[in-house]
């Protein structure tokens, strides 16, 4: 993990980002998002069944890629861009952050 003051708005480093930050606590604002996002997986059918052909390390692995990915597309929706300050990472929209993660490096 690497964290570091930066302002930036591409999604390659959003996802970067959440994957250093998962490690840390989402804010409720991640929290539902991922949990909408859970549920869908769970709802496909075609998804759960091509998933029940793989061995468990690697249904794990590819479940983690997708919601980083639903994530992150769903961040940059709704946010402008995306702000690392004090092992905190914030979504910007309109001129106003919002915390979404932050980690105690304590």
């Amino acid at each position: 993990m690497f964290i570091k003051n930066q302002t930036f708005s591409d999604e390659d480093t959003l996802l970067e980002k959440i994957f250093d930050f998962a490690l840390g606590e989402a804010t409720e604002h991640i929290t539902t998002i991922t949990n909408g996002i859970t549920a869908e997986m769970q709802e496909s059918k075609e998804l759960q069944a091509h998933l029940a052909t793989l061995e468990e390390e690697d249904r794990l692995a590819l479940e983690d890629e997708i919601l980083q990915e639903n994530l992150a597309r769903a961040l940059m929706s709704d946010f402008q861009s995306f702000k690392v300050q004090d092992a905190k990472l914030y979504g910007i929209a309109n001129g106003q952050e919002t915390l979404l993660y932050s980690v105690d490096l304590h």
